[in-house]
């Protein structure tokens, strides 16, 4: 299945590429935004591996996001992205993080809705050393069932593999449904979603049976003549892993793991230059499980400056 989203990734963006520039007459447009900062992490970890540390850290992290929009028609848009992240920690240089990311969403408008099909690819490297390959296929569907009421439902097929850790490969099916609702001349946005996930792992114990709820505010507004905007969102996500058989053991007793995590993040951002803006960040999570060892608390803080054009 890999394989196949990859192929079909590169085939339409090929595409795409030389419609555009066949017709001369399409609607194309090119947009991007670069971001530099600094970082501080209470206790530095690695969740897709279950790395978790006590120690903390503070370092840079620099980003660059490139989107193309091609609107054909008054039917169809094809929007692809591009995306590169890279944290670099002043002491535990073996959590720098960089992570590659590709996009490509092809949607077509109907009379009441919206339907569309996106596949994202992605590459995370640990410490200048690839760790994870993930790659997901998300169709969808949305619709404006109020004038300023948006729900949108999705189903994903997602796989995942790792350079060394391969017992820990996995393919996963996964259900979602979002609500949008806009007001203050959508200047404010309320959002409120559930998710439902069933990740199958090559090695049995990392296999799971997930849940979760996200909310989100966020509200624009001016402040000193200068463009601003506020954001706290919240989720909460549960895994259910399947209960492991210790047949080695003198008496045969199961092990049962159940992963928690409540997460917590407040934004401010402010337009100091019409393509400049400054932008601040903090985050807590309170992540609890069956085994101690991934049970703990972190609280992320983040300062930048990001260029947009």
């Amino acid at each position: 299945m890999k394989l196949i989203i990859c192929k079909i990734i590169g085939l339409l963006a090929v595409s795409a590429s030389a419609t555009v520039l066949a017709d001369s007459n399409s609607d194309f447009n090119v947009s991007g935004e670069v971001s530099a900062g600094l970082i501080n992490n209470s206790a530095l970890s690695v969740d897709e591996i279950d790395n978790v540390s006590s120690d903390s850290d503070s370092g840079n992290e620099i980003g660059i996001q490139l989107n193309a929009k091609w609107l054909p028609n008054e039917k169809i848009k094809v929007v692809t992205g591009y995306s590169y992240q890279q944290q670099n920690y002043n002491t535990f240089s073996q959590y720098d993080l960089a992570l590659h990311q590709a996009n490509v969403d092809t949607s077509y408008q109907l009379s009441n809705g919206e339907i569309g099909l996106r596949l994202d690819a992605a590459t995370a490297s640990l410490a200048t050393k690839t760790f994870l390959e993930f790659q997901q296929a998300t169709v969808y569907y949305g619709s404006f069932v109020k004038p300023h009421t948006y729900i949108r439902t999705s189903f994903k097929i997602k796989n995942k593999s790792f350079a060394e850790l391969t017992d820990r490969d996995a393919e996963a099916l996964a259900v979602s449904t979002d609500i949008f609702h806009f007001i203050n001349n959508a200047n404010t946005m309320l959002m409120l979603g559930v998710n439902i996930e069933k990740e199958n792992a090559i090695n049995q114990a990392f296999s799971f049976k997930g849940a979760g709820i996200a909310s989100k505010v966020s509200h624009k507004f001016t402040l000193f003549g200068l463009g601003s905007q506020i954001g706290l969102d919240w989720r909460y996500q549960m895994k259910d892993y399947i209960s492991l058989q210790n047949v080695g053991a003198e008496s045969e007793e199961k092990t049962q793991r159940d992963d928690n995590r409540h997460v917590i993040t407040a934004s401010w951002s402010l337009n100091i230059l019409d393509n400049l803006a400054l932008k601040t960040e903090l985050e807590r999570g309170d992540y609890s499980s069956d085994l101690d060892k991934l049970t703990y608390t972190q609280n992320v803080a983040s300062v930048g400056v990001s260029y947009q054009w």
